[in-house]
């Protein structure tokens, strides 16, 4: 299944994206990490939600309100479970024309943002991350191994 997003989006239809997501992530995702979170935690007390690729960056530029890249300010970028909600409940409101103003948000990406902010909230409220870390980095920069 998937969720269908206009370029007008509804109340209705971010609703539906998280009920979605989070069923989803309760279904599919906790029951393979939960055992694995629980011991890292258990063992640490903490973990870090480290995000790349395209909508972790977008994400660190629109908290930091930039308009070009800086890898740096980037890099430096925590945005909380609570603010990461904030965007989203913002992003959704827009039509696709004013996504395409937002500071930070390149406009070719204005259409595609809204199920990648969507799923990094369900990702943080599910698992339990309070905080987001952004990486302009690969995965492998971000990666876990446990030893």
């Amino acid at each position: 299944a998937s969720v269908r997003i206009s370029e007008n989006p509804t109340a209705e239809e971010l609703q539906g994206c998280r009920a979605y997501l989070h069923d989803y992530m309760r279904r599919e995702v906790r029951t393979q990490l939960d055992p694995v979170l629980a011991r890292v935690r258990g063992a640490s007390g903490q973990m870090l939600l480290v995000g790349t690729g395209g909508t972790a960056t977008i994400l660190g530029r629109i908290q930091a309100g930039l308009n070009d890249y800086d890898r740096t300010i980037i890099e430096a970028t925590r945005i909380t479970v609570d603010r990461i909600r904030r965007h989203t409940d913002h992003l959704w409101s827009l039509p696709l024309a004013e996504r395409r103003k937002v500071p930070g948000l390149p406009p070719n990406r204005a259409d595609v943002i809204l199920p990648g902010i969507a799923t990094y909230e369900a990702v943080m409220q599910e698992l339990g991350f309070p905080v987001l870390r952004v990486s302009t980095r690969g995965l492998r920069f971000a990666a876990l191994l446990e030893g």
